[in-house]
């Protein structure tokens, strides 16, 4: 970027954004909750509903496994001790199963589950079998009520059994347990037509009904729990996301200007919305669900270990592969994501130069080169997209065949053990909903660490925007000043590059209200000179003294409120003539607008739009000349009434009728006021007090017009060139 006559005080590139960090950053982590700490209680609530919602998904494998082993398919052996002696002890020994016994004619009973069986030493188990205490076969328990006694014993080959033992044909038929039950087996209930069966089984029938409506209340809170957590989860993700770029917005605007030559528009853009949007969708749906799925994942490893740790540890076996193959994902993702995010930074860039010079390429047949370096860059891109896509496209698949792999694993297993009546087939499936729930979260973790590796690389990016130093602004010593307009440089030298010097030892002083004109070639130190002024960029050697006091002293906002300048490139921002002109001061009322319009020239353009001073003016003043940008920018100057007035002279593109305009304005302006003048036609500034001839970073001229022509030095030489 050059400024004019300002030279080269940038190398024609920019600053690449490759960050050198490490893959892993704790304190990326820490700077990002520093913006949800406003938020943290939607934060915790947020969570709290979450889990509440895991918890709920948690529950319904186990309800399922109640519904088949209690109520469908019966997981109960029955143990009858001949007496009370070997009940007790058998009791007191397995104290910690708080089993329940029952007692019918002198009969002793004993309902083991699965679960209970698989907490008892296999020897006591075979011991009760061997002694014909522990039934071969399980048994269902209907209620000992007359209605099922009835259906009952119709059948002659179900009758009572008043001596039910554990040993082979020992519980045939029916028998009474005791406490308004009667047991049982599978075989002989089977025996039953299907009305009657179900009939006897009405109470199961009823059990059943409340736990499918338990499954269904479990869902709908689920659905409800979800809905709130997503909106307050993003209520909060956005509201975090509007502080940060708000926080960096207000940082790149108090950047110094050289940051600004150094990086493309379109690379700064890509900073304050997509990085920020990344970081946004990994708040909404990333950071919280991941914490979430961590606690799930060791939440049902737990439950499956402690509904039967040896089928657990068989479904396991698969886990350390998968913990690799997380492990070298979430190597290799980071990497390729802040490729992804330099090529996408730089292909907004590539867009946003392009498309503002889409003028010039038409006018020089450019269209065909730059749509080649697009294609390079675009390239680069679509690259970098492919590689992130190849990486997710081989991790889902995996992850998803070794849960497939763990069900095999646990079929072939937890088969056997069916068999051996060891566990249940509720037990089983309850099994296999948990490896598809343990193995949900991994699947999806590929989506959300995508979602969290762009948002880390923008975060790096973003902060390592707001790590740049700003200008320093002297907010602490700000005055609301109105100075006078002297300016002194005293010995002043400025290279923008480090031993490049633009300016050299330059000295001069400029009184109150006196009028002077920079002249000199391309690149002699002009718009430098104003740059100082305004403090726009450091100088390396001497001083610069306003009203006598250094630079410094004051205050930037003191500073640029004392200076007006209208320089060759007017920038018009979007809105309308009146918010241009006024550029948010709310001490300016519409009628000081129209009148320093009509002071300087600009209300004869302006009456004549359609909606005055109201028209909609397009981006950058599209749909204003030139002359009319700048009439806008000496009202703007003029509103501002400042002490110093500054005009980079450019009027060698517009009409004669327009320059009319521009110089009677301009002599107005400057009227009482310190003005310097950038001059690059010699006729325009033949009335100022004194002239400056800049020849490559020096002042090697001083004087009037007509001083620096008696000379018959550089400036007599230029003069010549343009007049004759």
């Amino acid at each position: 970027m050059n400024f004019g006559g300002g030279g080269g005080h940038g190398r024609g590139g920019f600053t690449e954004d490759d960050l050198k960090g490490r893959i892993y950053d704790r304190r990326l982590y820490g700077r990002l909750l520093r913006y949800l700490k406003p938020y943290l209680k939607w934060v915790v609530l947020s969570f709290g509903i979450l889990m509440l919602v895991a918890g709920a998904e948690l529950v319904l494998p186990l309800i399922q496994r109640t519904a088949i082993d209690d109520y469908i398919v019966s997981d109960k052996a029955i143990a009858i001790f001949p007496d009370k002696a070997q009940l007790q002890q058998f009791l007191a020994k397995y104290e910690y199963l708080n089993l329940k016994p029952f007692s019918h004619n002198g009969r002793q009973f004993l309902i083991l589950a699965a679960k209970d069986r698989n907490r008892i030493n296999n020897t006591d188990l075979q011991e009760l079998k061997e002694k014909g205490i522990l039934s071969e076969t399980t048994v269902f328990l209907i209620v000992d009520k007359p209605e099922n006694l009835e259906i009952l014993q119709q059948y002659e080959h179900l009758q009572e059994n008043t001596s039910p033992h554990g040993g082979k044909n020992g519980t045939r038929g029916w028998f009474r347990i005791g406490k308004g039950q009667i047991a049982i087996s599978r075989e002989n209930l089977n025996k039953l037509p299907g009305r009657e069966r179900f009939q006897v089984r009405s109470e199961a029938a009823h059990n059943l009904f409340y736990l499918a409506l338990v499954f269904f209340l479990i869902i709908l809170l689920r659905m409800v729990g979800s809905y709130l957590q997503a909106v307050i989860t993003t209520t909060f993700a956005q509201k975090a996301m509007n502080d940060l770029r708000h926080d960096a917005f207000a940082h790149l605007q108090k950047m110094p200007v050289k940051y600004f030559d150094q990086n493309p528009v379109g690379r700064l853009v890509t900073r304050v919305t997509n990085d920020i949007r990344a970081i946004d969708e990994m708040l909404a749906s990333g950071v919280i669900t991941i914490v979430q799925d961590v606690i799930v994942v060791i939440a049902i490893i737990t439950l499956m270990l402690i509904l039967n740790w040896r089928l657990a540890l068989v479904s396991f076996i698969i886990l350390p592969a998968v913990v690799w193959v997380i492990s070298e994902y979430r190597r290799r993702t980071r990497v390729i994501y802040r490729e992804v995010r330099k090529y996408l930074a730089a292909l907004n860039a590539t867009l946003a130069e392009h498309i503002s010079g889409q003028k010039i390429i038409q006018l020089f047949n450019q269209y065909f080169h730059k749509r080649d370096e697009f294609t390079g860059v675009n390239e680069q891109y679509f690259v970098a997209s492919v590689k992130q896509l190849k990486l997710f496209a081989f991790f889902r698949p995996i992850i998803h065949v070794s849960s497939q792999v763990a069900v095999a694993f646990m079929i072939w297993y937890g088969g056997g053990q069916i068999l051996r009546n060891v566990i249940t087939i509720g037990l089983l499936m309850a099994f296999t909903q948990y490896i598809h729930k343990l193995f949900e979260p991994i699947n999806d973790f590929s989506e959300k660490f995508n979602v969290l590796q762009g948002a880390l690389a923008g975060a790096e990016r973003i902060f390592g925007l707001m790590d740049e130093q700003p200008d320093d602004y002297r907010e602490a010593i700000h005055r609301n000043l109105k100075l006078e307009g002297e300016i002194e440089f005293d010995h002043v030298w400025l290279a923008y590059n480090p031993n490049e010097w633009v300016l050299k030892d330059v000295s001069f002083k400029i009184r109150p209200g006196e009028k002077i004109a920079l002249v000199g070639h391309t690149g002699s130190g002009k718009t430098s000179i104003v740059n100082l002024i305004l403090a726009m960029y450091p100088f390396q050697r001497g001083s610069i003294l306003i009203d006598g006091r250094p630079l410094n002293s004051y205050s930037l906002a003191d500073l640029r409120s004392n200076v007006g300048i209208v320089q060759q490139d007017v920038f018009i921002f979007s809105g309308n003539i009146k918010e241009n002109i006024a550029l948010n001061n709310p001490q300016l009322s519409d009628d000081e607008i129209e009148q320093v319009s009509k002071y300087v020239n600009a209300d004869k353009f302006i009456c004549k739009l359609p909606e005055k001073y109201n028209e909609p003016v397009m981006e950058r003043g599209a749909t204003l000349s030139t002359g009319q940008r700048q009439l806008l920018a000496f009202a703007r100057v003029l509103a501002y009434n400042p002490s110093i007035f500054i005009l980079d002279e450019a009027t060698s593109n517009i009409d004669t009728e327009t320059e009319i305009l521009i110089q009677d304005a301009l002599s107005k302006i400057i009227e009482n006021r310190t003005s310097i003048m950038i001059a690059h036609r010699l006729s325009t500034i033949q009335h100022v007090d004194r002239i400056l001839m800049l020849h490559k970073g020096e002042i090697v001229e001083e004087g009037s017009h007509f001083d620096l022509l008696d000379k018959q030095g550089l400036y007599y030489d230029l003069y010549r060139l343009q007049y004759t």
